[in-house]
């Protein structure tokens, strides 16, 4: 029987493909009968690069996006929170910054190139398992028997309450508004620009390059932060000209970028959610990506592991003929230091750039640039930024 996976962005595609290049029977699933890809520009660490160059896709990737050397981000007084160059934590590394729909479409592509079944418009319900395989209930009563199952259908996910396993998933209370917008001639596009007053006004830009390789233009990703109090209705409540009104004041060098934006229906809304759970198999079910672990997008690492859970699930499968319990149970085993490093990063640090904290910023604004400037801390940080941290002190990611 073939392995079911629920959801195919880029967690559930990464692992189908993974899993089908190891000539293990998959078959997806997705509730939307015509998918499309949305969401924000996504950041490729080092480390997610390599898992997308284990499947060949990587050459494609830089093809359509932009390598992004330095991480900057400041106050409006000029004083300098974050300063992080990739180069100085490795003479080759870079970050990709790269469309959400370029992404999709390579991993899309090769689905369908390696003839993966994908059943579009196919909404999974629930689910019961048992010895020998696990049971799918989809909308409208019909059921279909899998050997096992993968969820990687977010950081929302109501099937991950179908997993025997301790749990909880809390959403962000922020979120934000963004756009990818046509990058004006002159445009700086070779870093992720951030602006922050304290931790309630945050403006960013990353260079995301084109949506496809026949497209001349390439795309800024727009990101405003935004309390998930005032995202409804925030189209009728603030408006398009008091929005690009308060990003200028915040940014000023944003305002040529801005002439691009003429309708608030080019903004889309982003929620986050912190997502733990104490192991994420159970039996013959297994979470991914936001799904298992969905964290806040301040350390830019969503699609980042998406990428490194599917190569390190295939891992798993290669290297045993366990059924398939054995295999996640082995894959959480693998993943814990990695992911239990980032959901904790991630959670500590999102207070002092979206929150109305006050203490927080304010030691952020005082201390973050300049401890990026010893070299200790400064390979540290960016080491983190690269996905490659396994503990606090000590330990690397090895794919």
């Amino acid at each position: 029987m073939t392995v079911a996976i629920v959801g195919a962005g880029v967690a559930g595609a990464a692992a189908a493909i993974r899993l089908a290049e190891r000539a293990v029977a998959v078959e997806l699933y997705e509730a939307v009968l015509e998918p499309r890809p949305i969401g924000a520009g996504l950041l490729l660490q080092p480390t997610g690069q390599r898992a997308l160059a284990a499947m060949g896709l990587l050459d494609e990737a830089l093809m359509l996006g932009m390598r992004v050397d330095r991480l900057f981000g400041d106050t409006p007084a000029g004083r300098a929170v974050l300063d992080m160059s990739y180069r100085r934590f490795h003479s080759e590394a870079y970050g990709l910054g790269i469309q959400r729909g370029a992404l999709m479409g390579l991993l899309w592509g090769r689905v369908h190139e390696l003839g993966i079944r994908w059943n579009c418009g196919a909404a999974v319900e629930g689910f019961e398992q048992d010895g020998e395989g696990v049971t799918l209930r989809l909308a409208g009563g019909a059921t279909a028997r899998h050997t096992a199952l993968i969820l990687a259908n977010g950081s929302f996910s109501r099937l991950r309450e179908g997993m025997k396993v301790e749990q909880h998933a809390q959403p962000f209370p922020w979120g934000a508004i963004w756009t990818v917008l046509p990058a004006p001639v002159g445009f700086p596009q070779i870093e992720l620009r951030q602006r922050f007053r304290s931790a309630s006004q945050m403006i960013g830009l990353m260079p995301v390059g084109k949506a496809h390789a026949d497209d001349t233009e390439r795309g800024i990703n727009l990101f405003w932060s935004l309390p998930v109090a005032e995202l409804e209705g925030w189209r009728e409540r603030i408006g398009l000209d008091r929005l690009k009104q308060q990003m200028t004041t915040l940014f000023p060098d944003v305002a040529p970028l801005l002439a691009g934006l003429s309708d608030t229906a080019q903004l889309r809304e982003a929620r986050y959610a912190d997502v733990w759970m104490s192991r994420w198999h159970d039996r013959r079910v297994l979470a991914i990506g936001d799904c298992a672990h969905g964290m806040s997008p301040q350390l830019g690492q969503g699609a980042n592991m998406a990428l490194i859970d599917a190569h390190e699930l295939a891992a798993e499968v290669g290297s045993s003929n366990d059924a398939w319990p054995g295999v996640f149970a082995r894959y959480s085993r693998r993943r814990r230091a990695h992911l239990r490093f980032y959901g904790q990063a991630s959670k500590g640090l999102t207070p002092m750039f979206q929150s109305h904290a006050v203490v927080a910023p304010w030691l952020r604004d005082r201390f973050f640039g300049w401890g990026g400037k010893l070299p200790y801390i400064h390979q540290q940080s960016i080491a983190t930024l690269a996905g490659v941290k396994t503990g606090w002190l000590w330990g690397r990611l090895k794919l």
